[in-house]
């Protein structure tokens, strides 16, 4: 499997980054302070937000790496730096195989890489060990409210980065489409 996301309008990025307000979660326009809301949000990813009650898990107790083997049967403590699994090691799960045994182990490694690469992204390029909790029981996975905490992740990725002029982080792959929908870039 070959995931890209390095197509992504960097430029726009940066420059949306550049005009949003951590005080009031919106960005300044010259012509208007515009948010990118729940909604909008919902609209583009079809990830509802407070639908489900329960909370995203986290569980420090993956970080161990005789805990973390347990769903990721093949990690070793090279892998691991700081309590965090490199993206590079989950891609490796991400083959599929004659060999069907290895599924869940696969679905469990492709939803940590989305968690780690997409949603919940960190400038490091790692995924805490601590989201295993997430996809432990599959069966609970599409009960969790997944957008509060991606949009959460995405809020608060935009706010470090506005005050700390460092790295963005979160699901920073939303603006450029929520942008060219909100303006109709493209549309005749």
């Amino acid at each position: 499997m070959d995931i890209r996301l390095g197509n992504s309008d960097n430029r726009l990025i940066q420059a949306l980054t550049e005009r949003w307000r951590p005080t009031t979660h919106t960005f300044l326009f010259p012509c208007a302070e515009i948010g990118a809301i729940p909604l909008n949000f919902t609209m583009l990813t079809s990830l509802s937000i407070g639908r489900y009650l329960t909370q995203v898990p986290y569980d420090d107790t993956w970080s161990i790496l005789s805990n973390a083997r347990q769903l990721l049967p093949n990690i070793d403590s090279s892998h691991i730096k700081s309590g965090n699994v490199s993206i590079a090691h989950l891609r490796t799960y991400l083959t599929v195989a004659a060999d069907r045994d290895g599924d869940i182990t696969i679905a469990r490694a492709f939803i940590l890489f989305m968690m780690g690469h997409l949603w919940f992204q960190m400038a490091n390029d790692t995924v805490p060990l601590g989201y295993l909790a997430a996809v432990n029981d599959l069966d609970w996975a599409a009960q969790y409210d997944w957008g509060s905490a991606i949009l959460a992740s995405l809020y608060h990725g935009l706010d470090t980065a506005v005050m700390t002029e460092g790295a963005i982080t979160g699901f920073v792959q939303l603006f450029p489409y929520w942008f060219y929908e909100y303006y109709r870039v493209g549309h005749l």
